[in-house]
């Protein structure tokens, strides 16, 4: 078993300005984002905010790293709303974002479970 948290993944992304909180709900975000498309049945994290952690496997962990950078580079880094010449730009939600979607769906895939019973 690996045990994440808010700040090991805030160490991985190098981001020292989001707050361990945030970082929670990115990595819950994934987790349940995994559990939708694999059936996995990962545990969400536990523990006070800022503080919470999970424990995984390996291939667990990995899968939800790879789904939280997709949520965090999709929708969390365009939490922004930037002013270009009168025009405000914003970032779609992480579901309306077929990019995020994809890399969620690949880390999903890896852990879903084939059926290989014959009829």
């Amino acid at each position: 078993m690996v045990a994440l948290t808010g700040t090991i993944f805030k160490a991985l992304i190098n981001d020292a300005t989001i707050s361990a909180t945030n970082a929670e709900y990115i990595i819950d975000a994934a987790i349940s984002n995994i559990n939708l498309y694999s059936k996995a049945d990962l545990p969400l994290m536990g523990g006070a905010a800022g503080s919470k952690t999970v424990s995984l496997e390996s291939d667990q962990y990995a899968a939800v790293l790879i789904a939280a950078r997709a949520i965090y580079n999709g929708f969390y880094q365009g939490i922004d709303v930037p002013t270009i010449g009168g025009l405000s730009v914003t970032t779609p939600d992480v579901a309306s974002n077929p990019a995020v979607l994809s890399e969620i769906r690949r880390a999903a895939r890896q852990l879903a479970e084939l059926d290989v019973s014959y009829g």
